[in-house]
């Protein structure tokens, strides 16, 4: 194993050295493959590996065997790693995990973009992809982060879950971090302890911490279909506003109106603009 190290070490310096840089930012964020002169690292950095080879022009570095690597406060680990330098890229593969001060990535294959600073400006993360921070957790068939923009695109089987109980489910989320702005498609359903709500699209807004869901909308909650054109949940006040068409079917009987404001809280739903109601039943008067 000594020697093992001794090997490790060499090769790392000999790139750094040729101008094949390694380094890192973020918990999604090692970095690595840089052309040209070779930017300095903020923090040592510390690659260990069962075997590293390099081609003869030093413009790639392969490892592979419980590969790990430190830098800073970030750690990756991964069956495999190359690093290639014309493309400015790393790549990891095989059971990748990378974890830092912010959070943690996981996904069957990963891709680093590098700038020629060093600074990773774009992340993907292919099969099983996932990503928890202590604000929420994300998983999907691929998750792509760009840093310079600030725009993260998951794909396939999207769920997201923010504390204490919301749920989103899709096909496809878009967001933007900087705005904290997302975009959900692909027969997107919101869910959380009291309900769930699905349309054809949905807005979310985390900085306002409330949801537009563009309609066709249906809503299940309280033993109740709701079904109408949009609606609006605000997850502050744990209140949802069905407005357009709006139809509920209960066991009693079924109610029309313009809009339907749903208490979650209390429990308690309130019909406003022209309404009309047909009794099938009076059922249980204890629920709402």
């Amino acid at each position: 194993m000594t020697g093992l190290r001794r090997v490790v070490r060499w090769t790392v310096a000999t790139l750094l050295a040729s101008g094949l840089a390694v380094g890192a930012a973020a918990p999604s964020g090692l970095a690595a493959a840089t052309g040209g002169a070779p930017a300095p690292l903020a923090y040592p950095l510390h690659l260990t590996a069962d075997e590293v080879t390099v081609d003869n022009t030093g413009s790639s570095l392969v490892a592979t065997g419980h590969v790990r690597v430190t830098y800073g406060a970030d750690v990756a680990t991964s069956d495999s790693l190359r690093l290639t330098r014309g493309a400015r890229t790393a790549e990891l593969s095989g059971h990748v995990t990378i974890v830092g001060p912010e959070g943690q990535a996981a996904a069957d294959h990963v891709t680093l973009d590098l700038s020629a600073e060093n600074e990773v400006t774009r992340v993907t993360l292919v099969g099983g992809a996932g990503v928890q921070t202590p604000q929420y957790a994300l998983s999907a068939d691929s998750i792509q982060a760009d840093r310079p923009a600030g725009r993260l695109v998951a794909d396939g089987h999207v769920t997201a879950f923010s504390a204490p109980d919301l749920i989103i489910n899709g096909g496809r989320l878009v967001y933007n971090q900087r705005d904290e702005y997302g975009v959900i498609t692909g027969q997107p359903v919101i869910a959380n302890k009291a309900g769930r709500m699905q349309g054809d699209w949905i807005e979310l807004f985390r900085k306002d911490n409330r949801a537009t869901v563009h309609g066709p909308v249906r809503a299940d909650v309280y033993g109740a279909t709701v079904t109408s054109d949009n609606a609006t949940v605000d997850f502050t006040t744990a209140v949802a506003v069905l407005t357009g068409r709006v139809v509920m079917v209960r066991s009693q009987g079924t109610l029309w109106a313009d809009r339907v404001t749903i208490y979650y809280a209390t429990r308690r739903m309130i019909a406003v603009g022209t309404t009309k109601v047909h009794f099938n039943n009076l059922g249980d008067a204890t629920n709402p």
